[in-house]
């Protein structure tokens, strides 16, 4: 299988582990002092009857944790751990440390290897095998990829483009109609559905009896309207579960009964081909642990929790892939509910029980990257708790409210993460598990993209509902590209939330939602926030029986606002800056909302007390970025959390003929669509006016349900003649729909269908994706990867010094050498000779332009200065800009290499 995921080599996880590891013969105390004590070593060619010596290692981590004791630590060699770790608790100022020691990648592995395959008719395969976890929870892997479990109709190895059947307009609640259904028993199957008419969350049922080109089933939340089958605007499912559908490799069935596994082999047989199962829910289960630090480990096929009781965990530099799996969506239990239960609760399906779990008190995650879960990304829950710096990605495919990060309890701080790519929301809270108060979170810096995969109704940031958010604050995150409704959603009756320098672009049809839904909404506020493009309303209250206490002021936008609603007092809304007037955006195609000189949100705020901080001239500016101070940034500074290649006025024609510059304006409320239905053969083809390193291409059909194709190739040229075989194929009927490829340089790309269709070919947005930061995009410096010399801020580094830096990996340059290097920095008193001087590959490599730094006029004076390329670079390098020539050099907030 192709995943769709960033791949981080090994050498980069191996660096990133050396740089974290504990030191041998110490353990680092959460509170920065350190606590001597033993250390134990582990390699997969120890023996647990060693000593755990650094010469004598223990072979399991398991091993290593019924030795430890409070202060000591395993440092675990590289290698694959096939084991259920649950260390003892440390002290507060002595934790227990699970390290990897810096020698490459340390995976706890929860799948074991499954062998004794045999024919078994039928062009299948089986094994008797006793697979230990629920049937619904079953994961088989073939040669280290995600294989499918038996389904119909036949979908790619993507979850989150799903291929969908549809039923016919004849079907009920609990029954289907289609003609083309498969023969075969389908008796016991799941069938998962997507229906109603405006269906918020998905829901499965069993299959009870089969007919020709009919079904009936039982269960599934057959609430109509909206979440039903039947005479609906939407009437998709998919069949999973069922021996019949076993069609193509690497499809596999478990009889529970036989205890049987059946797989379509790979064409040629199973020589050579390993398989494995799932058998570990929790591979590094603290659940009963405090005071335990786990370091640069990685988790496959598993995941990780602390309990409900655990304090003082610090989870740093995990890297986790498969952590949950599951083909059903029951109900949740009525000890999870804090409501009395009803049918509608269906939304909140697993959320409890899968992702990465973060429970109790005063526990962090932070710098690690979190990927594929048919559930939820990060589960939050407690009080005090610390998510930050985290890429949180292809998360929730099975359409419940399981987002990227969920969000129980107060005082948590979630700050700095990138959530991407997910199946509903990117955060969320669940009013129905929020048994404890929602009081004094702070959500912030976030950045929350490629949100609402398999949904319509929600947002990448979802509040629901009835909740008092007092003391929360939700301020500077981004939400952008997402196939939702809205960017910022307090729904259903949710209060006391304030929001303040948030972005919303390319979010539906709202920036913010705060919907009463018949009852109230009270003392909602959205201070300098600001809305870009595709974006129809930028603010939206209603439905509100009281919004006393609403409060929206400083806003700029390209889009009006509609509030209403009683209330005493009635909502306020004033002060904002919204059409006709030109807030005069930096480039609002990319993303870059702050203003140019000469806007008129510039010095044009309102004074609002805790939100308009940082004031530069003779007030607060309006919007969510004041004009003179550092451009802060939002997300992690991982690898992978920066990707999103700079359209820099792409050009899209149609091969019927036309212009479809719709598609790749970088508007997604702005639709190309094609004047006939779709056939084999219709392309479009994008120029991106000079070659792109790229390495992923999404197409977006933004809320359109209807225009997406049945399956397209993608090709690449950098004439625009000579194109070769096609570099991805794609089939599956999602709603933005992912090609993922080796990374291509190139400056024409080719998107053709493999498939007619019974509707025209539609397209709101083309959107490309690298392995690392574009260079012709803004760099920002606090999402450098590497900062030396100078203290890294939420918005720019402190002053350099001589030979500090900041450092991005893997910049893609492309094929054509950009022109300039411009520079936004602060400098004060740093004389003659001073220096910033960019370097590629290394902190002292090729020296490619030397700016030199004039005095700004100060420490916290921002200019932008420029000088030309000293040579040609291309192709992708580690970027360094280093400072020269003092003690004091200069500030940096950003940099770009463009033309």
């Amino acid at each position: 299988m192709r995943s769709t995921l960033r791949r981080i080599s090994v050498a980069a996880v191996a660096a990133m582990a050396a740089l974290t590891a504990a030191l041998p013969g110490t353990a680092t105390a959460q509170g920065g002092q350190e606590q001597q004590g033993r250390t134990y070593y582990v390699a997969t060619s120890g023996s647990d009857r060693d000593s755990g010596s650094a010469r004598h290692p223990l072979r399991t981590i398991g091993r290593c944790t019924d030795l430890v004791r409070p202060g000591d630590t395993c440092l675990i060699h590289r290698g694959t751990y096939r084991e259920r770790v649950a260390p003892p608790s440390g002290r507060a100022g002595a934790p227990v440390t699970l390290a990897a020691y810096g020698d490459g990648p340390v995976t706890v592995d929860g799948t074991r290897t499954v062998t004794g395959w045999k024919d078994a008719g039928g062009g299948l395969v089986a094994t008797d095998v006793d697979l230990p976890l629920a049937r619904d929870e079953n994961a088989l892997f073939l040669d280290g990829g995600r294989a499918m479990e038996g389904r119909w109709p036949n979908s790619g190895s993507d979850p989150l483009n799903p291929s969908w059947a549809v039923a016919e307009r004849s079907s009920t609640d609990q029954h289907i109609d289609d003609p083309d259904l498969p023969d075969g028993d389908l008796t016991g199957a799941t069938v998962h559905l997507w229906a109603g008419s405006n269906p918020w969350s998905q829901q499965t049922g069993t299959v009870t009896a089969t007919s020709d080109g009919a079904l009936d089933f039982k269960g599934g939340n057959y609430r109509c309207t909206p979440l039903c089958m039947g005479d609906q605007n939407y009437r998709n499912y998919y069949l999973v579960g069922a021996k019949a559908t076993l069609d193509q490799p690497g499809e596999w069935y478990y009889d529970t009964g036989e205890k049987r596994l059946y797989l379509v082999p790979p064409k040629g047989g199973m020589a050579g081909h390993t398989v494995t199962a799932k058998y570990e829910k929790w591979g590094l289960d603290l659940i009963e642990s405090s005071h335990v630090t786990v370091r640069g480990l990685g988790v496959w096929g598993t995941s990780l929790r602390t309990g409900e009781k655990s304090t003082g965990v610090l989870v740093e530099g995990l890297r986790a892939r498969y952590i949950s799996e599951f083909s059903t969506l029951p109900m949740p239990r009525d000890d999870e509910l804090a409501i009395p239960p009803g049918e509608g609760h269906i939304v909140a399906s697993r959320v409890l029980d899968s992702g990465v779990q973060i429970l109790g008190t005063g526990n962090t995650l932070r710098d690690s990257d979190i990927g594929l879960s048919a559930g939820t990304g990060v589960l939050l829950r407690g009080s005090g708790n610390t998510i930050t710096n985290n890429y949180i990605h292809d998360v929730g495919w099975m359409g419940s409210y399981t987002p990227g990060i969920e969000i129980n309890g107060s005082g948590h701080t979630v700050t700095h993460n990138t959530v991407r790519r997910t199946g509903r929301a990117s955060i969320d809270t669940a009013w129905q598990l929020n048994g404890v108060p929602f009081k004094d979170n702070r959500i912030a810096y976030n950045d929350l993209s490629e949100a609402m995969r398999t949904s319509r109704d929600g947002s990448p940031f979802y509040v629901c509902c009835n909740l008092d958010a007092t003391g929360t604050s939700v301020d500077h995150n981004t939400v952008h590209d997402a196939d939702g409704q809205v960017g910022y959603y307090i729904d259903n009756s949710s209060s006391q939330f304030l929001l303040h320098h948030n972005v919303a672009y390319n979010t539906g049809t709202r920036g913010t939602f705060f919907n009463g839904h018949s009852g109230v909404s009270l003392g909602n506020r959205d201070h300098n926030s600001t809305y870009g493009a595709g974006v129809s309303t930028a603010v939206r209250l209603s439905g509100a029986t009281d919004a006393t206490g609403t409060y929206v002021s400083n806003d700029v936008a390209l889009a009006p606002m509609e509030i209403s609603g009683p209330g005493d007092p009635a909502p306020v809304v004033r002060n904002n800056l919204l059409p006709p007037a030109d807030p005069r955006y930096t480039d609002a195609r990319n993303g870059e909302l702050w203003p140019r000189a000469g806007s008129p949100a510039i010095d044009a705020g309102e004074t609002v007390d805790g939100v308009t901080t940082g004031v530069r001239g003779d007030g607060p500016d309006q919007g969510a970025y004041e004009y003179g101070a550092p451009i802060w940034s939002t997300g992690c500074n991982l690898a992978g959390c920066e990707s999103r290649v700079r359209n820099d006025g792409w050009k899209a024609t149609f091969s019927g003929g036309g212009d479809a510059s719709a598609a790749v304006d970088g508007v997604q409320t702005t639709q190309w669509k094609a004047d006939t239905n779709q056939a084999a053969g219709q392309s479009l083809t994008l120029d991106l006016g000079a070659a792109k390193t790229f390495s992923r291409l999404a197409v977006d059909a933004g809320l359109d349900a209807t225009g997406h194709p049945y399956g397209f190739t993608v090709s690449v040229s950098r004439d625009g003649r000579d194109w070769g075989a096609p570099v991805a194929r794609v089939a599956g009927r999602s709603f933005t729909q992912d090609a993922v490829f080796g990374q291509r340089t190139a400056r024409y790309v080719r998107i053709e269908l493999t498939a007619a269709g019974d509707v025209p070919w539609a397209v709101n947005e083309v959107r490309l994706y690298a392995d690392g930061p574009d260079a012709a995009g803004t760099l920002q410096a606090e999402r450098a990867q590497v900062v030396r010399g100078g203290e890294r801020g939420d918005a720019a580094t402190g002053v350099l010094g001589s030979g500090g830096l900041v450092g991005f990996r893997q910049v893609s340059f492309g094929a054509d050498s950009p022109d300039r290097l411009t520079v936004r920095m602060a400098s004060a008193g740093c004389g003659s000779g001073c220096a910033l001087q960019l370097r590629l590959d290394d902190p002292k490599g090729r020296v490619v332009a030397t700016l030199p730094v004039r005095d700004t006029g100060g420490a916290d004076q921002w200019q932008e200065r420029s000088v030309r390329l000293a040579r040609a670079v291309t192709g992708t390098h580690d970027v360094y800009l280093v400072a020269t020539g003092a003690r004091k050099v200069a500030a940096v907030d950003w940099l770009t290499l463009r033309d």
